[in-house]
């Protein structure tokens, strides 16, 4: 579960950014909590897709990055960690060339 706290620590430091980027101040996230990574999750998704529908300016670079990181804790959360399957899959493509003659 080393990958999962690691995870929680980069949302953490992405979600304290996008805060002080869009000068918001009494919003807390409670990052052992699904609903409420969710509830978060989805305020910066809604916050992204209004800023694009407006053409305003908006730390697009930022949001992306913060909403993949609450994207992947919320899986690992549930048990699913696709980067270690991405990983294994591939090392069984690589075994599979290798075997054949």
């Amino acid at each position: 579960m080393d990958r999962i706290n690691e995870v929680k620590e980069q949302v953490v430091e992405l979600y304290n950014q996008y805060l002080k980027e869009m000068n918001y101040t009494h919003r807390t996230l409670d990052i052992d909590d699904i609903a409420s990574i969710e509830k978060e999750f989805k305020s910066v998704y809604v916050a992204d897709t209004i800023a694009t529908r407006n053409r305003t300016s908006f730390p697009r670079t930022l949001t992306q990055k913060l909403r993949k990181a609450f994207a992947d804790l919320l899986l690992l959360m549930e048990g699913k960690d696709l980067k270690a399957e991405k990983l294994l899959l591939a090392a069984q493509q690589e075994g599979k060339k290798n075997c054949q003659f």
